[in-house]
């Protein structure tokens, strides 16, 4: 199963790099051509706009995996491995709860969803508001909870060989 996972986590690597590289050329496309040439490329920003909200929830599901969120290692001198491990998997659980709650109260954020507009985007179900802001945010929460519990499952079989486990805390 690891495998699978850590598979999964290169995957979503590669597409975040792919992101970034496509961000990166919009925004060289969009400044040269209007800089340059004088003669602005449409939907350059927009597709900028959407390839870093892509990358914001990928990205934050492989940071999540990695262990390099911003944190606190305030534990890391207890001496007792088990309370370590519970209070590891007690962060892991609550981290799941807050994203499955978060991911339940989607429906509430179509009203302001509504308002929202994405400048030059043409109307298309590549472009709805829940491909660009539901479906990104679904996938990077969904991939940060397998992640979660795939370490929560390693945290009780005692191993702390995947890229999410803080190095610290061993």
């Amino acid at each position: 199963m690891t495998h699978l996972l850590t598979g999964l986590h290169r995957l979503t690597l590669w597409l975040c790099t792919a992101l970034a590289v496509v961000i990166i050329c919009a925004l060289t496309v969009q400044i040269t051509s209007r800089y340059v040439f004088n003669a602005p490329v449409h939907m350059t920003d927009d597709i900028a706009e959407v390839s870093l909200i892509w990358l914001t929830f990928l990205g934050a599901a492989v940071v999540y995996r990695e262990g390099g969120h911003i944190g606190l290692d305030l534990m890391s001198d207890l001496k007792n491995q088990a309370l370590r491990r519970g209070l590891q998997i007690f962060l892991h659980l609550c981290v799941i709860g807050v994203l499955l709650y978060a991911l339940t109260q989607v429906q509430a954020l179509k009203p302001l969803m509504s308002r929202l507009d994405f400048g030059t985007l043409p109307r298309s179900p590549f472009t709805s508001k829940f491909a660009l802001i539901v479906l990104p945010y679904g996938i990077g929460a969904g991939l940060t909870v397998i992640f979660a519990i795939e370490a929560i499952v390693n945290e009780l079989r005692g191993r702390n060989d995947t890229p999410g486990t803080n190095k610290a805390v061993q």
